[in-house]
C-alpha cells in the first residue's frame, strides 16, 4: 500500500488513529522504534512462546501462542488481500480451508502494547483480524502497519499534515 495514493479522508483517519496509538506509548519516535525493533527480530516477534516481546521503551503481550504455520498463512492471506481486496475470494478448497483455520486461530488474539516506566501512559490494544464487517474479515490496518508494511509507511502517516476534504 502506498500512503500517497490514498484519498484525503483515509489519510486523515489513519493519521489520527496512528498518532493516538503513538502518543499512548510515548510519542512518534517510540512508535517508529518499536516497528524497527519488531522488524529486526528473528524469528518473528510474535512466535515468542512466552507471548511477550520486549523492546527498548515498551513491550508487546498477546493472549495466545502463535505458531509459525499460522503466521505464514496470515502473511499469504495479507498479500492476497493487498492484491485482490479479499483474502478468501478465488481460493481453491485446500487454501480456503487453511485460511479459514488461520482466521479461527488468530481471531481471538489481541496484542497489547504497554510502555515501560511511564505510569501516565496507557498503551493500546489491537486485534490481528478486523471482524467489524460480518463475512468480510480483513487483517487490521494497525497490525499491517506494525508488522507488515515498511517503517516508512508509518513515518508517512505520522508526519502527514492533516488536510481538509476537497
Amino acid at each position: 500500500m502506498n500512503f500517497n495514493e490514498l484519498d484525503v479522508e483515509r489519510k486523515n483517519q489513519l493519521h489520527e488513529e496512528v498518532k493516538r496509538f503513538a502518543m499512548s506509548i510515548g510519542g512518534t519516535n517510540v512508535f517508529l522504534q518499536m516497528i524497527e525493533d519488531i522488524k529486526k527480530e528473528k524469528p518473528h516477534a510474535l512466535l515468542n512462546k512466552s507471548c511477550v516481546f520486549h523492546f527498548a521503551k515498551a513491550k508487546l503481550n498477546w493472549n495466545k501462542q502463535i505458531f509459525k504455520e499460522s503466521l505464514d498463512q496470515l502473511f499469504t492471506a495479507m498479500r492476497k488481500e493487498e492484491r485482490d481486496g479479499d483474502m478468501l475470494n478465488g481460493l481453491n478448497p485446500k487454501d480456503y480451508k487453511e485460511t479459514m483455520n488461520m482466521m479461527r486461530t488468530l481471531k481471538p488474539i489481541s496484542i497489547k502494547v504497554t510502555p515501560k516506566k511511564e505510569e501516565d501512559l496507557l498503551g493500546f490494544t489491537f486485534s490481528i483480524l478486523d471482524t467489524s464487517v460480518e463475512k468480510k474479515t480483513k487483517v487490521s490496518i494497525i497490525y499491517k502497519i506494525i508488522f507488515f508494511y515498511h517503517v516508512d509507511f508509518a513515518r508517512d502517516i505520522l508526519t502527514y499534515k492533516k488536510e481538509e476534504e476537497i
